[in-house]
């Protein structure tokens, strides 16, 4: 039993590995967040959100999943990202 479980944990952290971001994909994400949301945030909570907003996003999206929605129009893809941001948003209280 206890292998069976076993084989279940690490199964599930390498599907889940599978499934999100690579580490430049994220980093490349935040560089892009991270200039805007200073401007209205602050160094430290833009530093916070960005980085929320990002593990959020990865933990949904892979690189492929979020090259195809970068191809589709904005509305598609702030519907898509809404829900990692008013995450965030709501987690750091800057509502």
């Amino acid at each position: 039993m206890k292998y069976f479980l076993l084989a279940i944990v690490i199964n599930f952290l390498f599907l889940n590995n599978l499934f999100s971001m690579s580490e430049d994909y994220e980093k490349r994400l935040y560089r892009g967040c991270y200039p805007t949301s200073k401007q209205y945030l602050g160094a430290e909570k833009a530093n916070e959100y960005c980085s929320c907003t990002v593990k959020t996003l990865s933990d949904k999206f892979s690189d492929e999943d979020m090259d195809e929605l970068s191809k589709q129009n904005e509305d598609t893809q702030l519907k898509a990202y809404n829900f990692a941001s008013e995450f965030c948003a709501n987690s750091l209280k800057l509502n």
